[in-house]
């Protein structure tokens, strides 16, 4: 960690009660609860939008082999993935 900065921030007394209380259990200090508090914010809102990311990203996979799937027409999908498996596991290509 950095060099500290002293800010003055409002909060209400309800966050002030639980800061303590949460500083005297853990034994430090409130302004290590709030630094902790806010570091896990961050951490638990950059895990969101990773997540956001790779769901935007399957839903374009998934949109792309739909237009695949319409522009090859009806082809019997399972039938050639089954007898691949089949050839594979017999050792054959």
């Amino acid at each position: 960690m950095g060099s500290k900065v002293r800010i003055n921030i409002t909060v209400d007394e309800e966050t002030v009660r639980l800061a303590d209380r949460l500083a005297r259990r853990k034994k430090t200090s409130r302004s290590a609860i709030l630094r902790e508090g806010v570091r896990v914010l961050a951490n638990n809102n950059q895990r969101e939008e990773e997540e956001t990311a790779r769901r935007q990203r399957q839903r374009e996979a998934a949109a792309t082999m739909d237009r695949l799937a319409r522009s090859a027409g009806d082809w019997p999908a399972e039938k050639i993935l089954r007898a691949s498996r089949d050839r594979h596991a017999a050792g054959g290509k």
